[in-house]
């Protein structure tokens, strides 16, 4: 006989981990959200829900420039009838639709909280591992020690640059005063032959002449002679 009996439903079993977690998102979430509110209401403006973070992924250094440069001198204005996209003169975020006057503004936009949760970023930065760190400091050390040997080289290199403007300063120097003896030792031989003040050839080979002839009838060996 077939029993009239209507079956057991199945009892559903829930993760407990699963929905745990969920709950714990969700009091992040209003978490921040209260926060949010506190502070808005503190500083005496409107909460926007959209300034607040939603809790993902945490956030981190930039891993490339903003090209800040790449309109640099340059005045655009568009003009845009659909209502989106960029209005006015200044840097656009395509991201949030917002143009932003200079790049400082522009810059704390990119790390505001607004834009942080566009990415799904929040505000809290991850903390970094003992490998991270040490990886981090063996890069500056190498960075530091390759400035640091590019400075040494620049100073070796101009510390030979002045030892040698030295060496032609005293080579410039000896040669001057050697020139100076040897123009006093002509103008003593000049003043021994009575030409002093006359540097023409033709005077001098006059006296030179002169003088070996006055030699000649004396019978010296030549005035000025040393004694032996």
């Amino acid at each position: 006989m077939e029993s009239n009996k209507p079956p057991v439903p199945e009892r559903k079993n829930w993760d407990k981990g699963e929905w745990a977690e969920k709950a714990r998102d969700k009091d992040r979430e209003a978490r921040a959200f209260a926060q949010a509110r506190d502070k808005a209401m503190r500083e005496g403006r409107k909460f926007r829900p959209d300034d607040v973070a939603v809790p993902g992924a945490t956030g981190h250094a930039q891993a490339h420039g903003v090209d800040l440069e790449k309109n640099l001198g340059k005045t655009m204005l568009v003009s845009n009838a659909a209502g989106s996209g960029q209005r006015g003169a200044g840097f656009y975020c395509e991201l949030c639709n917002r143009t932003l006057k200079d790049s400082l503004s522009y810059l704390d936009h990119l790390n505001s909280r607004f834009h942080l949760s566009k990415l799904g970023q929040s505000t809290h930065v991850a903390r970094s591992t003992v490998a991270q760190v040490r990886a981090r400091i063996a890069q500056l050390r190498e960075e530091s020690k390759t400035k640091v040997d590019a400075k040494n080289y620049d100073f070796n290199k101009r510390l030979e640059e002045v030892r040698a403007a030295e060496r032609a300063k005293r080579e410039a120097r000896r040669e001057e005063r050697r020139r100076k003896r040897a123009e006093e030792r002509e103008r003593e031989e000049l003043a021994r032959l009575g030409v002093e003040g006359k540097r023409g050839e033709k005077e001098v080979e006059e006296a030179v002449a002169a003088q070996q002839s006055m030699e000649e009838m004396m019978g010296f060996g030549g005035f000025g002679s040393k004694r032996k």
